[in-house]
């Protein structure tokens, strides 16, 4: 039976909440793409159907038709040297490969994606690709070459003096450089990352940025510094109507708080999220809330509180078919009530 240690349960509980990675496009920007810009013909007009027909087999969640559709319009886009096309899908493939968690198959199609974006002479796709590929590497957790594929990305965008390019680059470096346990050279990317953001106009990506420093500033210790920078991140992700990014922001704020010593302000602040996950009617931040709120009751030796949060989780992950968390609970309330029966029979 999994025990935590009840020092540091709710940091590592929050702490797991924000690794979410930052990909360089969107799959809902590449649905959004035209495709019949390049080559003509009959062969070029059937792969563009193709592409549609896939577009909305993923719009209905039928994933496996969409991969197929988009194969089949590759195969065509092939016969006829239509480049940028190719490169267009292959990121569409990435991103489906992400959501179903392939992620061999996700660097392979954005690999060939940034092999197109060469073929063309594209250099703000070849950017983009880069920071991909990175980001699904880092998935895997090989830092050190991730770090490499998002270095390539600021190269090329000091080159075209590309201000979005570069805050991306320059933000994943960081995030990559987090993680290899480096902060100090983290906090330099980042902090030069927030200023092309800025620049670039990006509020979404500027608070994904800001996020991530305050993460390194909270790992050497300047909370301060972190909770400025995740307050910053906050108004930024409301501007921009990003809920990830401003659950990852509070999230944020709130261990500052614990780093400053306020642990008061800090569980207002976890009632707050409970609340604001209520409000947001986002059943996964609401789990997330509840086992915060528990692991906070059971640090406090409230374990009957404790054992009612934890039970609204369970609930909350029945609903939500999540199974791993299923099990995770029902570890914590079998410990629970072993605690509290043991102490009954003293």
């Amino acid at each position: 039976m999994l025990k935590l240690v009840p020092s540091i349960a709710l940091s590592l509980l929050v702490s797991s909440a924000l690794a979410a990675p930052s990909f360089a496009s969107s799959l809902n920007h590449q649905l959004r793409v035209q495709y019949n810009n390049g080559t003509q013909g009959s062969a070029r007009q059937t792969a563009d159907r193709i592409v549609e027909s896939g577009i909305q087999a993923q719009r209905s969640g039928l994933l496996d038709q969409a991969i197929a559709d988009w194969n089949r319009a590759l195969d065509l886009y092939q016969q006829i040297g239509e480049i940028p096309a190719q490169g267009r899908v292959y990121d569409l493939l990435g991103m489906t490969y992400i959501q179903l968690n392939q992620l061999n198959n996700a660097e392979n199609a954005f690999r060939r994606s940034l092999g197109a974006a060469r073929d063309e002479g594209n250099t703000i796709r070849q950017i983009y690709g880069y920071n991909n590929v990175g980001q699904v590497i880092l998935q895997r957790g090989q830092t050190v070459e991730a770090a490499n594929s998002f270095a390539e990305g600021v190269r090329i965008a000091r080159q075209a003096k590309h201000d979005a390019g570069l805050g991306l680059s320059l933000s994943n470096l960081g995030l990559a450089t987090y993680a290899q346990g480096r902060y100090q050279a983290a906090i330099a990317f980042l902090e030069e990352a927030r200023k092309f953001r800025d620049q670039a106009k990006d509020p979404i990506g500027a608070a994904n940025t800001l996020n991530n420093l305050g993460d390194a500033y909270r790992a050497v210790g300047s909370f301060a510094l972190a909770y400025a920078a995740h307050d910053r991140a906050m108004t930024l992700a409301q501007t921009g109507s990003d809920q990830a990014a401003q659950f990852r922001a509070f999230d944020g704020m709130m261990l500052a708080n614990r780093g400053m010593g306020q642990e008061n302000r800090f569980t207002e602040m976890l009632n707050q999220r409970l609340a604001m996950a209520n409000r947001s009617n986002d059943a996964w931040q609401m789990l997330n809330s509840l086992k915060m709120v528990a692991q906070h009751q059971q640090q406090q030796g409230k374990l009957t509180a404790a054992e009612g949060y934890y039970q609204q989780a369970y609930s909350v992950a029945q609903r939500l078919n999540a199974a791993r968390e299923q099990t995770f609970l029902r570890e914590q309330l079998g410990f629970l009530r072993s605690r509290k029966f043991r102490w009954q029979a003293r």
